[in-house]
């Protein structure tokens, strides 16, 4: 009867609107739903951090970073964030188009060179919102970039651009490529030097994985964690392979603190004005008879009750990232759980974003 009574309690304590409770409360609320959810599910390890306005509102770590070494996980650990690396090239394309060195509007053969006549409808934006009709490369993991993409004018299009969207890595890595062009360097020092840089983000890297004869090498990234999944009841290790030709795309290893300062950021306007930004980063085009499932920044765009947010996730939930343009929120999810779906930013965010739906189911899925 008693443990009957304390469930009461905590249910009627966590249905409270966010403005009833003190922000102590809440980032103990917050603390009690994410352990009992790894708990639940064996998610090794888990780093949260919610930003309102370019300030820290929460900054925590649980659970081990690599099991085998029992080392925790802190704000410096080094996630896997996959497809949220899109977030940090989508920065750079908007840091590009404000500085008058891109328009999202203009063809791509403005930028590359002997394109086929069926790429020539192909405008900048067609990549970032996945409609370009690019089909995915099958091919060798460790070719150029170059290669790559010439490979790729030689194939068909998988339909006519700006008719339809398939959600495409190949959308990105063009228009790294692009980049790449536009300021005569290789993307990941590209990156360092336009995007994370100047906004602090001192803990992350690609590893630059390479087949060498053998043998794979990487580049040293400290404090990395290690990815895992589980297989007939343990926990394995595993790795994606990234090619360095979709590092636009996914790859980035980045710390909570990186993208807690990539969040104040874009806040405090480091790169560009919000009001610069925010028509990019929220507002959609029309692809075919409908409205873009991405926005004109290429981020996965969601509503709820005129509730607008948008951000990416990857690995599926790796790497987990929302932004809520009016309220000023970001709540960001990295986990070292390779089966794990993006459900932790959303259902986060309710504890804090009065009229956002209280959703805290959170699911696997058998990698």
């Amino acid at each position: 009867m008693i443990k009957y009574l304390v469930r009461l309690v905590l249910l009627a304590f966590l249905a409270q609107p966010c403005a009833a409770q003190t922000p102590e409360a809440v980032s103990r609320s917050v603390d009690e739903f994410v352990v009992s959810k790894m708990k639940a599910l064996g998610i090794p390890g888990l780093a949260v951090a919610v930003v309102k306005k370019g300030e820290k509102v929460k900054v925590a770590s649980y659970g081990l970073a690599n099991t085998e070494w029992k080392r925790d996980v802190t704000e410096h650990t080094n996630f896997q964030i996959a497809s949220c690396t899109k977030l940090l090239t989508s920065t750079l394309v908007l840091k590009t188009v404000y500085a008058g060195k891109l328009n999202l509007n203009d063809p791509i053969g403005k930028y590359l060179d002997s394109i086929p006549a069926s790429w020539k409808p192909i405008k900048v934006r067609h990549l970032l919102n996945h409609s370009s009709g690019i089909r995915e490369f099958r091919g060798d993991a460790y070719a150029s970039t170059a290669t790559v993409v010439r490979a790729l004018m030689d194939s068909t299009l998988e339909y006519t651009p700006g008719t339809k969207q398939h959600y495409a890595q190949a959308d990105f890595m063009i228009a790294g490529y692009i980049l790449e062009k536009i300021y005569g360097k290789p993307f990941p020092q590209l990156l360092k030097d336009e995007v994370t840089t100047p906004l602090n983000m001192k803990d992350g890297a690609f590893d630059m994985e390479q087949r060498v004869g053998s043998f794979m090498r990487t580049d040293l990234v400290p404090q990395k964690a290690t990815t895992y999944y589980e297989l007939d009841g343990r926990l394995r290790a595993y790795k994606f392979i990234y090619p360095q030709y979709t590092y636009t795309a996914g790859g980035y290893f980045a710390s909570l603190d990186d993208m807690v300062n990539w969040a104040i950021g874009l806040d405090k306007e480091v790169l560009f004005p919000d009001a610069f930004a925010r028509p990019l980063q929220y507002g959609q085009d029309s692809v075919g008879n409908h409205l873009s499932e991405f926005t004109r920044a290429g981020w996965a765009l969601g509503e709820e009750k005129s509730l607008l947010y948008a951000g990416h996730s990857g690995g599926p939930g790796l790497g987990d990232v929302w932004r809520f343009p009016e309220e000023g929120y970001t709540v960001i999810v990295l986990s070292n759980d390779g089966e794990l779906l993006p459900d932790f930013a959303r259902a986060i965010a309710s504890f804090y974003i009065p009229g956002l739906e209280r959703k805290t189911e959170i699911k696997k899925f058998e990698r």
